[in-house]
This record gives C-alpha cells, structure tokens and sequence, in this order.
C-alpha cells in the first residue's frame, strides 16, 4: 500500500524538538512519502536533518495546520497515486515507536476515512492531528472542493468550527464513514464523565440556584474530548497513543498533568525525551487561553481528586 503523510509544523525557535523528530522518523518509516509543511524560520541544522527525511515545504506563519495542509497537499500533486493519504501535525507526542501497528489494525476497519480519535462537542468529528483518508475520499468530489475552497482563518476558534468540524461534516453528508484507533469501553467512559463532572465544578463557583444549577449540569454533561479526560490511557499499553502537548501545558481539567508526564517520561522514555525542556522553553509564548482558566478546587471536593487525576492505568 502507498502512502503520503502531510505533517504540519511550527516552532517558536525554528528547531526540531526530539519528540517531533521521533515522530517525522516513525511517520517516515511508515509512509512512501513524507511531506513536511513548516511555518518556522528553521535552522540550518532542523532542515538539513529533516530534508533527509521528507520533502520540506516552508512557507508564512498564517492560517494554522489546515493551511499548512492544504499547502503540503496540492504540493504533493496528484493525490489519487496513493492508497492513502494522512495529515497530521506536530501537536502532540506519539508514544509507539511506530506507526505500523496503527496502519495495520485500521485497515481492517471498514471506514472511509479514520484518526487517532474522535470527539462530539459542538459536533462529531474526527480530530484533526491526525487524520488518514482511503483514496475513494481523496478522489471524491467533497473532498477536493473541501480543501480548494479554503481559505486561511486567523482565529483559533472559527478554524475548529470551520476546518475541523466542517471537514468531517462534509465528508459524513457525502456518504463517507469515519472510524478512530481508540476505542473507549465501558470504564473509559465512567472516568471520562467523572473527570467532566470534575472540570465543570473548577468552570464556575458553586450554584447557587436553579438556574445555576441547570448551567453546572449543562456542562458536566458536555461531551468530553479524549485528548483531555482520557489522556493517562497511554500509559495502557499506549492503547490512546498519544499525549497532546495541550494537555501537558495547560492541564486543562486540572487532572494533575504534571504526574501524567512524570509518567509517561518513565514509562516511554524515548518517545518523552525532551518534552518537558520544550514545555519550560516555550511557555512564555503559549499563555493561558480562556477556555483552560479554571477556579480552585473546592474544599469539599478536595477528597475527590484521588479518583479523578491521572493515573497508571496498568
């Protein structure tokens, strides 16, 4: 089977970061064509140790990863020569030392395009760091017009809205199936509400009254986002098989993200290699966002949280 990968990336000081290069030397090893499409000023060392690697596409700093991969994409040509077709970004941190295990259990799958995971908020779709296309897709009209008509969006937001759940809504109202690698069972989605019940109650100070309570239910009933309330499943065996940089940097739960990397980096040595540095260098420039502001934790719910944070799932 043929297959191109379109990997998206940036970085503050133009560098390769070791879990980024283990992750452009997994991809390579698993794909007959590795595109990389970055958005950094690269140093001299970075592109000359990734262009051994993968064709290196540079290009300005506008319109996040999904320009990034309609860049990669129309550089690569024609996209019907191979079987599949993946894009995938540098947001996260892959904790297989390849990708051929993934490849090989999705093409058992019967689906028409699939990822690492999927979430529901706002809408159903297939998270958008890593996403792989079966060439009926990339052949189909949807497809094309989906990424032709693109245009870049400066805010952060509307590219979710628009790119990331647009493109799997549009490929579902063609007719397409998407299917993910993960897959939850039972007790994944028992801890998965629990830590949402938990989240909400660190969103706002406790209710005060009907309405207020209705708000707090509301949202601890939100649909949650694996990347976030599932994230110490890769220490199962890496059964999720990845840790998003997001999650380490902004424990957006308040799910002691600290102790999931002091984890992971015991557990997959190698593949964390270096990721705690990159978090202390570049946590000047990724501020806090308003969506992972969080209040402190209640008292009265402070005995909760042994059962709520990240754990060894093992």
């Amino acid at each position: 089977m043929s297959r191109l990968a379109v990997m998206a990336h940036y970085d503050v000081a133009g560098e390769l970061r070791p879990h980024v290069r283990g992750q452009v030397e997994a991809l390579a090893a698993s794909v007959d064509t590795l595109l990389v499409c970055t958005t950094a000023q690269m140093q001299d060392s970075a592109r000359a140790w990734l262009s051994e690697r993968a064709v290196v596409v540079e290009r300005a700093n506008y319109g996040y990863d999904f320009f990034s991969y309609k860049v990669g994409l129309d550089a690569a040509g024609d996209l019907t020569r191979y079987d599949e077709v993946v894009v995938c970004n540098d947001t996260y941190v892959f904790a297989m030392d390849s990708y051929e295990p993934v490849f090989e259990e999705m093409a058992t799958r019967p689906c028409d395009f699939w990822g690492l995971t999927g979430a529901e908020r706002l809408a159903p779709h297939i998270q958008s760091f890593f996403v792989a296309f079966r060439p009926w897709v990339v052949a189909s009209r949807a497809f094309t017009q989906f990424w032709e008509e693109m245009e870049p969006i400066s805010k952060r937001r509307q590219v979710i809205r628009r790119y990331e759940i647009g493109m799997s809504r549009k490929l579902y109202d063609a007719g397409f199936s998407s299917d993910t690698y993960f897959v939850e069972t039972l007790e994944d989605r028992r801890i998965a509400r629990e830590r949402m019940r938990w989240w909400a109650a660190h969103r706002s100070t406790f209710p005060r009254n009907r309405t207020e309570v209705r708000e707090w239910r509301e949202r601890a009933n939100e649909p949650w986002n694996p990347a976030r309330s599932l994230a110490d499943r890769v220490l199962d065996d890496a059964r999720l098989p990845y840790v998003k940089i997001d999650t380490l940097r902004y424990d957006p739960y308040n799910l002691d993200a600290k102790r999931l990397l002091e984890l992971c980096e015991r557990r997959f040595p190698q593949r964390f290699a270096g990721v705690r540095e990159f978090l202390d260098e570049t946590a000047q420039y990724y501020p806090l966002r308003d969506t992972e502001r969080l209040l402190p934790t209640p008292l009265a719910l402070e005995p909760l949280f042994p059962r709520v944070r990240y754990s060894d799932a093992r």
